[in-house]
């Protein structure tokens, strides 16, 4: 992965938009990164990540991690 990374305190599970569990490799989140300095829109912003293995996505962006940016993702 390459990013520093660590255990969460309060590991929980990954929930689907409709309110379904994840069943992948346990759906549970108990890693998460940084944090880590990113740039949104040209500005610097200091963050942490989830980590869960996705298989062959690379990352998956929450609707309140959306809603805050207002990215378009196409």
């Amino acid at each position: 992965m390459g990013l520093p990374h660590r255990q969460k305190k309060h590991p929980y599970p990954l929930i689907t938009i409709l309110g379904d569990q994840i069943a992948y490799k346990g759906g549970i989140i108990n890693l998460k990164t940084g944090p880590i300095q990113i740039t949104i829109k040209g500005r610097p912003v200091r963050m942490s990540f989830n980590i869960l293995p996705l298989g062959q996505d690379k990352a998956i962006l929450g609707i309140p991690w959306l809603q805050e940016y207002n990215l378009k993702i196409n």
